[in-house]
């Protein structure tokens, strides 16, 4: 019995491990590990890959990426055979298609849906145009140069008459007159290269009154002078007035025993010029009459004493 169940079960795990060959031999699973990324392709017989990293970013690698730098995305498998063949479908990778086929991306009979000429060839296309612009415009340069030279030899042939030598005198240097410095203008004869000079005069000083200070009766005014070119200034002196007499004027009547005083003064600042006394309006000094009343009354006291005298006797 022991015997029996051992066969059996040799039997069955030889059957087991022929089921395994079979399916190896009819389907192999290959794991490939990117270096930046976890995700991984499966790989079945026939070269279709079913599963790409960035099958979710096709669109992206379209609109920013060349037809050969989706190819190198293909083969850092990012990209599945059923997305490869969409890109091509939508354009890309046109000119890739042969090599896809051969490397097991795509199957053999499959066909582009539609065309679209690769980034290479529209590069080669647009890069032909300039060269026939350069060979033009090197061409159109080339030509006034040619020209120029002819035109010269016989620009010096010709001997130039006295009337073209007089008409070429140009202005090619100017300096302006100063209001105290002469200014010049330098002319070039642009046939013979000769140079000749003429001056300006000078315009001098355009003065304007800008500032004045009023003399007095005792003191000097000013003029202050501005020139409206040159700003240049000077100052003209105002010779003082001097004083203009007025009428005499009583400042003090005069009294019987007392002086009065009267004066002079300056129509124009009303300074005093001069000044007098006015006499009392009595000739007599004030003492004096004085002294004569007490002489008087004196006179007058004797004389009624020997009156009364002589009626006593």
């Amino acid at each position: 019995m022991k015997n029996k169940i051992k066969k059996y079960a040799a039997i069955g795990t030889i059957a087991i491990m022929g089921l395994l060959l079979a399916n190896t031999a009819v389907e192999k699973t290959v794991t490939l590990i990117s270096d930046t990324d976890t995700s991984c392709v499966t790989v079945y017989s026939g070269g279709e890959k079913t599963v790409g990293r960035c099958d979710n970013e096709y669109k992206l690698a379209e609109k920013y990426e060349t037809d050969a730098e989706i190819y190198e995305d293909i083969q850092d498998n990012q990209f599945s055979t059923p997305i490869i063949e969409t890109m091509i479908n939508d354009g890309y990778l046109l000119g890739y298609v042969d090599q896809l086929k051969a490397e097991g991306w795509i199957p053999q009979d499959f066909t582009p849906a539609g065309s679209k000429p690769s980034s290479t060839a529209q590069t080669e296309t647009k890069a032909e145009p300039p060269a026939d612009n350069q060979a033009s415009s090197s061409e159109t340069k080339e030509q006034p140069k040619t020209e120029t030279k002819t035109e010269t030899k016989t620009e010096t042939k010709a001997e130039p008459t006295q009337e073209e030598i007089d008409a070429a005198w140009e202005e090619t240097e100017r300096t302006e007159a100063t209001c105290t410095e002469d200014g010049k203008i330098v002319y070039t004869n642009s046939i013979t290269g000769d140079t000749k000079e003429e001056s300006i005069p000078a315009a001098g000083h355009d003065y304007e009154v800008t500032e004045t200070a009023d003399a007095t009766c005792t003191e000097d005014g000013t003029n202050t002078y501005t020139c409206k070119v040159c700003g240049d200034t000077y100052e003209e002196a105002i010779p003082a007035t001097g004083h203009t007499e007025g009428e005499w004027k009583v400042t003090k009547e005069a009294g019987l025993f007392s002086t009065g005083s009267k004066e002079v003064t300056c129509e124009k600042c009303g300074e005093v010029l001069d000044a007098e006394e006015i006499p009392q309006t009595c000739p007599l000094p004030l003492a004096v009459v004085i002294g004569v009343v007490v002489a008087v009354v004196v006179i007058i006291g004797a004389i009624v004493v020997l009156v009364r005298r002589r009626k006593n006797i």
